[in-house]
């Protein structure tokens, strides 16, 4: 990964940043994209202090809920570097009560899926000027569970229901890697599974009981760093250079899709829809 640069969203915390651990570790630059610029730069220190290596990892602002923030992100990123070997898409957001990203759309598929869409598209430009570029997805064996309800993608019609909207922004990354490979062959984009993970993102904006559950479960869960495994091996190992549109597990093997994850149909018009959100704003 020497003369690498990558970009990690949500890098500063969990799976992503034990990812940009791993990378830094293999020589990349890295950059970490997140809310928080408090915690981002104490996320560098840590970073920098685990893999002994300086100023090969920097920050950047990034609001997955808001279009803007993201688009403001990408030009501070082409300001410094004209080129990005690899995007990971691994940010991810789970909420138990319905909730809007700012330009009106359900939290989880905002941030989850559109969020890291319009980042991808806008970031094209930078991803083909490195020669084997990848985009790495993290998503989840969630989306075994997910159906694509394109009437819930802003408002919510009767209780919502937290864990379906979940799976749903799975499938979406799952289709979307998909589509994404299709439609961009120059550049290979796989998804994955992590494992069950002990993130943050298990324990906030949950209710108390749901974050008690969460809490006694905790003990039979994998560690970030161990979560961060095939995002790794994605980003760099050369044995899956020219594989795209695949689904990895935590174990870095490749597995078959479900029947309703491989539909070229709903890829297409979840693309296409994207495009046109993404758009307006």
């Amino acid at each position: 990964m020497h003369n690498k640069t990558v970009l990690i969203t949500g890098g500063n915390s969990g799976i992503g940043k034990f990812t940009a651990l791993g990378l830094l570790q293999e020589g990349a630059e890295v950059f970490i994209a997140c809310r928080n610029r408090e915690k981002a730069a104490k996320a560098i220190q840590e970073l920098e202090s685990m893999s002994a290596v300086k100023g090969k990892v920097r920050a950047l602002e990034l609001d997955l809920a808001d279009l803007h923030s993201i688009e403001a992100m990408v030009l501070a990123f082409q300001a410094q570097r004209p080129k990005l070997d690899v995007l990971i898409n691994n940010a991810g957001v789970v909420t138990s009560k319905y909730q809007q990203t700012r330009q009106g759309f359900e939290l989880q598929f905002g941030v989850n899926h559109l969020g890291h869409f319009h980042l991808t598209q806008l970031l094209l430009p930078a991803l083909r000027e490195a020669p084997e570029a990848r985009v790495v997805n993290v998503s989840s064996a969630s989306y075994l569970r997910g159906t694509l309800d394109f009437n819930r993608l802003r408002q919510w019609p009767g209780r919502y229901n937290s864990l379906k909207a979940y799976a749903q922004s799975k499938l979406c990354n799952v289709l979307f890697t998909r589509e994404m490979a299709r439609r961009h062959p120059e550049i290979d984009c796989n998804a994955l599974h992590p494992g069950v993970v002990s993130t943050e993102i298990g324990s906030k904006h949950m209710t108390l009981l749901e974050a008690l559950a969460w809490t006694l479960y905790r003990p039979f869960m994998v560690s970030p760093k161990t979560g961060a495994k095939t995002s790794i091996f994605l980003a760099s190992s050369p044995t899956v250079a020219g594989i795209s549109g695949r689904f990895f597990d935590e174990n870095q093997n490749p597995r078959k899709l479900a029947a309703h994850a491989l539909s070229d149909t709903l890829a297409q018009r979840l693309w296409t829809e994207s495009e046109q959100w993404t758009k307006k704003q």
